[in-house]
């Protein structure tokens, strides 16, 4: 909007000009009290300011008021709306409550769309329920998916599933696995072990390690308390 500039230098030149010859602790107060009205304060004294002052206060008012109710606030009065500033805030509220029906947000009014947001709505809704599936997270209803998103979500699970046996992490189903990656999976234990039992780890579990692994653990122990 252009009026703040002029609001400020209205504000401004109102406040300054009679405390050319007034007492610094007057000016101080008065423009204190400038500051209580601009910001809402019960504090402000109305009578103290200048028409001017009044009218930019006034003017001020009008204009934040307007910003909060273009923002979606809830300090939004828009029984103060002028007839202008009405049909440009009616606009923005159902812009945003188009958005907000896009993203999936609690504040969404389905009455204010058209027939082509719904179906945008509709396919942002199921968009979204896909990602989920295909992440693990979220809210995820498999009966809205396609064949191939079904398809797509059982490799995603696979996949999820192997990487989590692979790390020795849960959850892991090694029975959802095929036989080339349950080995996999086995050789990724073996190692991870053969590992913590070489560095002395409490996880060490030396019924995963073959003879070789064994042979390689006893030598590492046999190290460690030898001296330099």
């Amino acid at each position: 909007m252009q009026r703040r500039p002029l609001i400020l230098f209205l504000v401004l030149a109102a406040s300054l000009i009679p405390f050319r010859t007034a007492p610094q602790s007057l000016q101080r107060a008065r423009s204190e009290n400038l500051q209580m009205c601009l910001e809402g304060f019960s504090e402000c004294n109305v009578k103290r300011l200048s028409t001017a002052e009044q009218q930019a206060v006034k003017q001020f008012i009008e204009d934040r008021n307007f910003e909060e109710c273009l923002d979606g606030s809830a300090d939004c009065d828009e029984t103060k709306l002028n007839a202008r500033e009405k049909p440009e805030i009616a606009r923005a509220s159902r812009d945003l409550s188009l958005q907000n029906c896009l993203d999936g947000f609690g504040n969404c009014k389905p009455g204010l769309l058209t027939d082509d947001e719904r179906r945008e709505v509709a396919q942002a809704a199921h968009f979204r329920n896909w990602r989920n599936c295909l992440e693990g997270l979220g809210d995820c209803d498999r009966t809205q998916l396609n064949p191939q998103e079904r398809q797509e979500v059982a490799t995603a699970d696979y996949d999820h599933n192997l990487q989590n046996c692979l790390e020795g992490t849960d959850p892991c189903d090694q029975t959802k696995l095929s036989d080339a990656d349950q080995v996999e999976v086995a050789r990724a234990t073996q190692d991870r072990d053969l590992q913590d039992c070489l560095n002395g780890s409490g996880n060490c579990a030396r019924k995963f390690l073959g003879v070789e692994g064994q042979s390689d653990v006893a030598n590492a122990g046999q190290d460690r308390v030898l001296p330099d």
